[in-house]
């Protein structure tokens, strides 16, 4: 039998769990001082639920995530008002426009299903970025956690509105170099939509491999170099792949300690690597087939595999680089002649 769920006083509630923060969590009693100093001098307060308009809100949709068509089905499905909690929103003083930051989807389906109001509270502030770390606290939980795309575009809000956080910045310098390069940085879902796609012909969809560009050198040089090799020696490929981005990420990381690679170097083990293998996304596509052939069962670790098995590739063309690798255990096999049936083209 399933234990009985009480009913009990919120209060008797709030009580064990302080208790419990303190037991389990860590929490100190100094922590929770400085929580409750900071919550009691703030001079905000409690923001007042107010029946608006629907027709005065707006949506800023470099802080907001783009609609779910099949959210607003559901919501449309099932609306029933007494659970249509109000929405929240910002107006910035000095300026009439009402932004709504939480319940796009909930006002969406209300004006759809014919309803010109929805309850909404509307905070006042002078602070821009305001509705931006707003809708990332109130989302980056629950079922539909804001994903790294949502991350990214509002930390360049932030930026475009004064902010200089090191997690911005960095931010900022990542977009910058995918538009000097000429590629888009967006999801695969947000490219395949007309409405959504970017302008470049070139794209690319791992964020965080992107950041880990950034995260390697903060000037944004590195990330440059990896993006440029690919589209140049892969013009045709639209979509930059990532098993080839990772790959050259970790050379430059494994070496980074050692003596530097000479300039335009991942040009030229692409260009090496090419020979055998006309298309990046065949190259990341064999290197999982060699990596099962000599680690049968093992879980795939994609910035070991391509990088030793870019290495070897490019060596077995020819190439003369002193490229880095992780040790003699995490070879990929072609350098000993181990090779996977069918990995290279009959005719090599």
């Amino acid at each position: 039998m399933a234990a009985k769920r009480l009913t009990r006083k919120l209060i008797d509630v709030i009580a064990e769990v302080e208790s419990q923060l303190r037991a389990h969590y860590g929490v100190t009693q100094k922590e929770l001082d400085a929580w409750r100093a900071r919550a009691t001098a703030l001079s905000h307060r409690f923001p007042i639920s107010h029946m608006i308009r629907i027709e005065d809100l707006w949506i800023d949709y470099e802080v907001q995530r783009d609609v779910i068509h099949k959210h607003i089905i559901n919501i449309m499905r099932k609306w029933d008002p007494r659970i249509c909690s109000p929405g929240s929103a910002c107006r910035i003083m000095g300026k009439p426009t009402i932004y709504l930051y939480d319940a796009q989807h909930r006002t969406i389906a209300a004006g759809i299903l014919g309803f010109t109001e929805i309850p909404c509270a509307v905070v006042e502030t002078d602070d821009p970025n305001f509705p931006s770390y707003a809708f990332e606290m109130l989302n980056d939980t629950g079922v539909k956690r804001l994903n790294p795309g949502d991350l990214h575009r509002n930390a360049l809000v932030r930026y475009k509105n004064g902010s200089r956080d090191i997690k911005v910045v960095r931010a900022r310098t990542m977009q910058n170099q995918f538009d000097t390069v000429g590629i888009d940085l967006q999801d695969k879902g947000s490219r395949a939509s007309d409405n959504l796609r970017g302008d470049n012909d070139h794209f690319f969809s791992h964020f965080k491999y992107a950041q880990k560009g950034i995260e390697v050198d903060e000037s944004g040089r590195v990330l440059f170099e990896i993006l440029t090799a690919i589209k140049d020696v892969f013009p045709d490929q639209f979509e930059i792949d990532q098993g080839v981005y990772i790959g050259l990420y970790e050379l430059y990381r494994i070496n980074s300690v050692a003596e530097p690679l000479p300039a335009g170097w991942m040009k030229q083990v692409l260009e090496g690597i090419k020979l055998t293998f006309k298309s990046s996304n065949l190259i990341h596509a064999k290197a999982k087939v060699q990596w099962e052939h000599v680690n049968p069962g093992a879980t795939w670790s994609a910035p070991s595999a391509m990088s030793n098995f870019m290495r070897e590739l490019y060596m077995r063309n020819g190439g003369t680089l002193n490229l880095p690798y992780h040790g003699e255990g995490a070879k990929m096999g072609i350098e000993e002649g181990n090779v996977a049936d069918g990995l290279f083209p009959k005719e090599q």
